[in-house]
């Protein structure tokens, strides 16, 4: 929410455009820093009572963001922001692993990923009428109350029994040289780290495709995470909308582009990885590569519509990226490492991707101009991710291999 009201948060308190987006990468930082130890505490505890603390924590934390009179006190609120979703995102996962047989867990977690995105649009719609009516403190009120009653529906669960789904299906069922079956495909919680990581950290270093795709996450995730938070402050400076009309564009712009895009990125990753090893890895370069002249066109247009249509498609082509990325680390990477190589991949991708995106294009926008800013790291940082994935082609399939004669090793 808070993007879609930000100029008028600007505007009240005197915010500069770094000073703005430090608040963006506030939330983001400790998200970051914080799921580790939280994710260990989950492992551990009451997984339903910790998603209604979590849930409860950020829910008070954007209420008092209503309260607040300066920088320091906004960005304070919203850190704590981070605690409630670092907490809430492995929590929460592990609760619907042992809610669902695992034949569901695709579909079940793929509505869970969709929720976030129709939140999203949800959030940067709503907030955005709701400030332009009634002021941006009464936005933050309003969007705080569901999340207490959620809180109190998630005390108000069962909690389930760790694993009781995966010992029903694997019970009597060994592969052949005596690994369980369920260690083909280890549950992987919100860029949790496994059990000996600096071990397996030493490992990932002999894997060059890993830490390729790495490079091209952290470039994406900074792309996505700096354009989005900045989308509707750019539409009301540069096409003069008020922030109602800003967040409800901005809003059917995040969701329609982030679900298409990974819905096509997805079966069209798949359909060339079925003839070649390295399609999925080269159906992300394309998306970059694709997305990269989009955007720049887009950001030269004045004409809304004109910028819309060139905006959207380059959002589509994105999105590609989103999970061929992480079906290729899984590719590369034996199933006992996964949950710390994604996990690592993760955290990085955050602390130097969209974490770090708000505060340098807002830092950028106060030396120059927002769209200016934009235009010189949006459509560059897509080149570069794209001009990484290609470097990574070469590599694919040799560690796709490799990750083979390991993964046969350990059964023999």
């Amino acid at each position: 929410m808070l993007p879609a009201i930000l100029p008028k948060i600007q505007h009240d308190l005197g915010l500069s455009n770094t000073e703005s987006g430090l608040l963006g990468s506030s939330f983001l930082l400790v998200y970051a820093l914080a799921t580790l130890p939280i994710g260990i505490w989950a492992d551990r505890g009451i997984r339903k009572n910790i998603v209604a603390l979590c849930v409860g924590i950020w829910s008070v934390a954007t209420m008092l963001a209503g309260f607040t009179q300066n920088f320091i006190q906004l960005f304070s609120v919203r850190a704590v922001l981070g605690i409630g979703e670092a907490g809430y995102g492995p929590a929460s996962l592990s609760l619907l692993g042992d809610l669902f047989p695992k034949t569901n867990r695709g579909r079940i977690l793929s509505y869970w990923s969709a929720g976030t995105l129709i939140g999203a649009a949800i959030g940067v719609t709503l907030g955005g009428l709701v400030a332009n009516a009634l002021g941006w403190r009464s936005a933050f009120y309003l969007v705080g109350i569901p999340g207490l009653i959620m809180a109190f529906l998630a005390w108000r669960l069962t909690e389930p029994e760790r694993g009781a789904f995966d010992h029903e299906e694997s019970e009597g069922v060994v592969l052949e040289a005596g690994v369980p079956e369920e260690e083909e495909d280890v549950p992987v919680t919100h860029g949790s780290l496994g059990a000996d990581s600096w071990g397996t950290i030493k490992k990932l270093v002999r894997i060059p495709t890993y830490w390729i795709l790495v490079v091209a996450l952290v470039f994406s995730f900074f792309t996505i995470g700096g354009t989005s938070f900045w989308l509707p402050s750019y539409f009301v400076n540069a096409f003069k909308l008020n922030v109602a009309a800003a967040g409800a564009i901005s809003g059917a712009v995040l969701v329609s582009t982030g679900l298409v895009g990974t819905v096509v990125g997805g079966w069209l990753a798949d359909a060339v990885q079925r003839r070649h090893p390295e399609g999925r890895l080269f159906v992300a370069m394309l998306g970059f590569l694709l997305g990269a002249p989009l955007v720049l066109i887009a950001l030269f247009l004045h004409s809304l519509p004109m910028f819309l249509a060139f905006f959207v498609l380059a959002g589509i082509t994105l999105n590609f990226c989103t999970g061929p990325l992480n079906a290729v680390i899984q590719d590369v990477i034996t199933p006992g490492m996964r949950a710390t190589a994604l996990g690592l991949a993760l955290l990085l991708a955050h602390l130097l991707g969209d974490a770090a995106a708000p505060t340098i294009i807002g830092a950028l926008a106060d030396k120059i101009t927002l769209a200016t800013a934009m235009i010189v790291t949006a459509p560059t940082f897509l080149f570069i991710a794209g001009f990484i994935c290609l470097l990574g082609l070469r590599y694919v399939a040799r560690d796709m291999r490799n990750m083979e004669k390991e993964l046969q090793a350990q059964r023999g």
